[in-house]
């Protein structure tokens, strides 16, 4: 038999226990590990309904690929950069075409996957890099010397 506090409501620790049970069934949705301790961190986005696909189960893994892919080209950027080539036309003083290219060439080793998940039809691949624990770099003869290349910690979105 249940007893009634003074309020005449059932005792709080049967509320207490129904939520401690309760918290086991929530699904977190947490990094892997903690994003401060990497130097550069990406995110990658696709779209599941723009993939080629016969079944839905085909355009989903289709795009975790595309995310991915998207989150290593992101962390290329940051790493190494971005190459623009612009041209521009004017005559009499008014923007005639304008053409933008970009290009992104680098490799990128040693980046973990710290999320990946989707959120409606997006899915999100969210990749980390931390350039000190590289173990080329630990390893390497020239790992204290001026030779390496010392990057100031960013985060882009």
């Amino acid at each position: 038999m249940l007893r009634l506090n003074q309020y005449g409501h059932r005792s709080l620790n049967i509320l207490f226990g129904a939520l401690l049970t309760l918290s086991g069934c929530v699904a977190h949705n947490e990094p892997v590990e903690k994003v401060d301790e990497y130097e550069f961190v990406s995110v990658g986005y696709a779209t599941m309904s723009a993939q080629n696909g016969s079944t839905d189960d085909i355009k989903m893994l289709n795009a975790i690929k595309a995310s991915k892919l998207e989150a290593y080209k992101e962390l290329a950027e940051q790493v190494y950069g971005v190459m623009l080539t612009s041209e521009s036309s004017v005559k009499d003083y008014q923007l005639q075409s304008g053409k933008l290219k970009t290009k992104v060439k680098g490799l990128v080793r040693g980046a973990k996957v710290l999320r990946t998940y989707h959120e409606s039809d997006l899915y999100i691949t969210e990749l980390g890099l931390n350039m000190t624990t590289l173990p080329f770099l630990k390893d390497a003869a020239f790992a204290d010397s001026d030779d390496v290349i010392k990057v100031q910690s960013q985060v882009y979105y």
